[in-house]
């Protein structure tokens, strides 16, 4: 089987950091990279395809399909951005990016539930000032947020 780089990396050192840091590590997160370590191990389940012609199998192991895997989460990824391009219509769109200023980090980090309120105050403040600037045109603003 084909290791990938970040599964290696994760095999050679995750035990030493989660001993040094489990109690700052979201259950989350360490759900996410058990997953990515058994991504494509055939000990985790597998599908086992023959070839008609010479007999030969092979068996593929069964994916993770974790956003934190290097190869499900690009499949992810492209998955949802396909879907978003069928969904948008022909008009200009702007890209904002709103980040948590590392005052607050590690405030969100521990309240994780707060987390919604984000896109919302984004959303109330990207909205009020394109009414500022569009008070005689009509328009309905759709804003959508990721927070990973």
């Amino acid at each position: 089987m084909i290791k990938s780089k970040l599964r290696r990396i994760l095999e050679e050192i995750w035990n030493e950091f989660y001993k040094k840091y489990k109690n700052r590590i979201r259950p989350s997160v360490i759900a996410e990279v058990k997953k990515v370590m058994k991504c494509k191990d055939i000990s985790n389940g597998y599908i086992e395809l023959k070839c008609h012609d010479c007999g030969e199998i092979k068996k593929v192991g069964f994916t993770c399909k974790s956003r934190f895997c290097t190869s499900c989460g690009k499949i992810y990824v492209d998955n949802w951005v396909n879907g978003m391009l069928g969904k948008l219509i022909n008009v200009k769109h702007r890209h904002i990016v709103f980040t948590i200023p590392e005052e607050l980090r590690n405030y969100f980090g521990r309240e994780r539930d707060r987390l919604k309120l984000l896109p919302q105050c984004a959303a109330k403040a990207v909205t009020s000032w394109m009414f500022d600037q569009n008070k005689k045109e009509e328009f309905s603003p759709g804003i959508i947020s990721v927070i990973p």
